[in-house]
Order: C-alpha cells, then sequence, then structure tokens
C-alpha cells in the first residue's frame, strides 16, 4: 500500500471514529432530554378528564387573548424591532 493511500485509509477511518462518537453523545443527549421530558410529564398523566378539560378551557382563552392583543398592534415598518 503507498503512503498517499495509507494517509487516505487513516483518515477515513479517523472521520468514521469521530463521526461515531459525536453521534454515540447526541444519543446520550437525546435520551436524557427524553427522560427529562417523561418525568416533566408524568403529572399529566395524573390528571382527571375534567382536569384536562379545564386546562384546555383556559389555555383555549389565553390564546384568544394573545391572538386579540397581537391583532390590535400596530404595524411597524420594515427594518424596525
Amino acid at each position: 500500500m503507498s503512503a498517499g493511500a495509507w494517509s487516505r485509509w487513516c483518515h477515513r477511518a479517523e472521520e468514521a471514529w469521530n463521526r461515531h462518537v459525536r453521534h454515540r453523545e447526541l444519543y446520550r443527549q437525546l435520551d436524557l432530554v427524553r427522560a427529562d421530558l417523561k418525568a416533566r410529564a408524568a403529572w399529566v398523566n395524573q390528571l382527571s378528564d375534567e382536569e384536562i378539560a379545564e386546562m384546555l378551557r383556559g389555555l383555549t382563552a389565553c390564546m384568544d387573548a394573545v391572538l386579540e392583543t397581537g391583532s390590535d398592534a400596530p404595524e411597524r415598518p420594515e427594518g424596525t424591532s
């Protein structure tokens, strides 16, 4: 095997290893986020149907208020924040 071919092979092996390590870390982080989300959302499973309906009514009222407030906002010229 020539020196150039050996160098290319080593470079490809290194890239594959780095990709493997990077993906392994991303999957580890994803597992942590999933576990955190599951723990945060566990209380939802304990709600009664009446409590869920009440929450949805409150959420709908809140969203309606936000949308109404947004539609009353004055128009801003382009490029201003």
